[in-house]
């Protein structure tokens, strides 16, 4: 906000001259000053090649947990690390990966979008190049922390830069295009890691899964002049504080729940979440406090004034709570109860992932036919879908993995009606100026979520797996599946249909403020 002092003018009113400027409010004390917005220029649009580098950054978000997952077992018999280093080498990045994602979101808003998205991009490239080298268990935690910071800072860029340079159709499409990236991300870690496991190169083993992301990070990186430049038009000072507290209420919480689903629960698991409640108890005190004074906290309480973020948010976790469980399950299930390799894992899951590929990149298509009722359609079918495959579970071993193939699908392809209007309806519920606070949020909750579920529904697994076959265990479980596919349309229906629109332009760009703005020029 510029202060001019000028004579009044009306509130809307547009400034002559070189810089654009539309009047917010006008206060006349005796000084008489009144306050203006200024509005920068419009970000050139998102072209193909510029969607392409964004989509390929998402494909490297969830290529970096799907390949981890893979790794894992490979580096404790390498290097012989306790169930609980495993552990860590896992949480360590999605613990400081959710913890750092609405922080770089919010200087992604003030510093410029392209270039916070290219620092974490060679800062994921260079830390998976030396996780690659590292010599033991502790350095390779430590170069995993390093890891998950520098691709906090690219991803909530993907969709505050979408959310600035499109509208409309081309908002839709875009979101299609980086829902699928997010399914190919998942499938390739899983195929990839595996193929490179059971290839084994020069005998390196996991150290070649690094180094994949590591191309796939340099890549992207080289190319980011694609990527439009945006940032807010308002710069926000950073809350030091509130990143201070949110740091360690989310390191807590997600360290804790790793350590409790994996170790049974042991004292520091509790005594980790209790230090979470208490953070993020005073985390959001201060946000009140801060907002209230009038500073600019690192999350506004006020943007969950905004209905549909409140309810995107709940939705958000109940669908990534259940995602990063059936994901984990499966692999329990396929790998350790009916003894597949980690390739012959990955490749089962190919046709789901493909399926949420498929669906996604036809998003603007379905949302046409459908409108709102995407994601109430969508998890209707879920709901379908797991019910299917908790009967096709219970399939002998012999042909367990072809079993389960048709039920996988549909599961597949009504997440991807879920995922991307889910996105939509929360990005553009919120003004541009606060996009990449808004993404890094949505991360945020997406990671929180995957630990959840993790914690909750793989706890649950594992002990109904004591006492009753795998194939058992898993059906069973998929009926909580059900159950929280049953929430998530329940609170797609909640929305009023205005507020679930896939993708829909609720907030104005840049450029179409401006073009009101000038219209109400006298």
């Amino acid at each position: 906000m510029d202060r001019v002092s000028l004579a009044p003018r009306r509130v809307g009113d547009v400034e002559p001259g070189g810089v654009t400027t539309r009047i917010r409010a006008v206060w006349i004390p005796g000084w008489r000053r009144r306050i203006v917005e200024r509005m920068s220029t419009p970000p050139p649009p998102l072209t193909r090649r510029g969607l392409a580098v964004l989509g390929l950054a998402y494909f490297l978000t969830t290529f970096l947990f799907a390949s981890a997952n893979v790794a894992v077992p490979d580096v404790a018999r390498r290097l012989s690390a306790s169930p609980a280093e495993q552990t860590l080498i896992l949480a360590a990045f999605s613990a400081t990966f959710a913890t750092a994602l609405i922080l770089f979101g919010r200087l992604g808003d003030n510093r410029g979008r392209r270039r916070v998205f290219a620092a974490g991009l060679i800062a994921v490239g260079v830390t998976s190049v030396a996780a690659g080298f590292a010599p033991d268990v502790t350095s390779l935690i430590v170069l995993r922390a390093v890891q998950g910071v520098g691709a906090a800072a690219f991803t909530p860029q993907v969709l505050s830069t979408v959310q600035a340079t499109t509208s409309g159709e081309a908002r839709r499409r875009a979101i299609a295009v980086i829902a699928a990236t997010a399914g190919l991300g998942f499938c390739g870690g899983q195929v990839l890691g595996g193929a490179l496991l059971a290839w084994d190169p020069a005998g390196l083993g996991w150290r070649t899964v690094w180094w994949s992301a590591a191309v796939i990070a340099l890549v992207a990186a080289a190319a980011v002049g694609a990527v439009p430049d945006t940032r807010a038009e308002r710069r926000l000072p950073l809350d030091y504080r509130g990143t201070a507290l949110l740091t360690v209420a989310l390191l807590a919480l997600l360290v804790g729940l790793s350590l409790g689903g994996t170790l049974g629960w042991p004292p520091v698991s509790w005594l980790l979440l209790a230090v979470a409640v208490a953070a993020g108890t005073a985390f959001w005190s201060a946000q009140r406090r801060a907002e209230a004074a009038g500073r600019a906290p690192m999350l506004p309480p006020s943007v969950f004034a905004h209905r549909p973020i409140r309810v995107g948010l709940l939705m958000a976790l109940l669908f990534f709570s259940g995602y990063g469980a059936l994901v984990f399950e499966y692999a329990l299930v396929s790998e350790h109860a009916l003894g597949m390799s980690p390739v012959a894992s990955g490749v089962a899951l190919v046709p789901y992932g493909a399926a949420f590929v498929s669906v996604s990149l036809r998003q603007p298509t379905i949302h046409r036919r459908l409108g709102a009722r995407t994601m109430p359609v969508g998890a209707a079918l879920n709901a379908i879908g797991l019910l299917a495959l908790a009967a096709s579970a219970l399939a002998a071993p012999q042909i367990w993995a072809w079993a389960v193939q048709p039920a996988l699908i549909l599961v597949g392809a009504a997440q991807a009606m879920q995922f991307g209007p889910l996105v939509g309806t929360i990005m553009s519920s919120v003004p541009d100026r606060i996009a990449g606070l808004t993404g890094g949020l949505i991360s945020t909750a997406q990671q929180a979520a995957f630990a959840l579920g993790v914690a909750t529904l793989g706890t649950g697994y594992t002990a109904l797996a004591g006492g009753m076959s795998a194939r058992h265990a898993f059906a069973l479980i998929l009926l909580v599946h059900t159950g929280i596919a049953v929430a998530f349309a329940l609170c797609a229906r909640s929305l009023r249909p205005h507020e679930r629109a896939s993708s829909d332009d609720g907030v104005r760009t840049a450029a179409e403020v401006t073009a009101a703005a000038v219209r109400s020029r006298r």
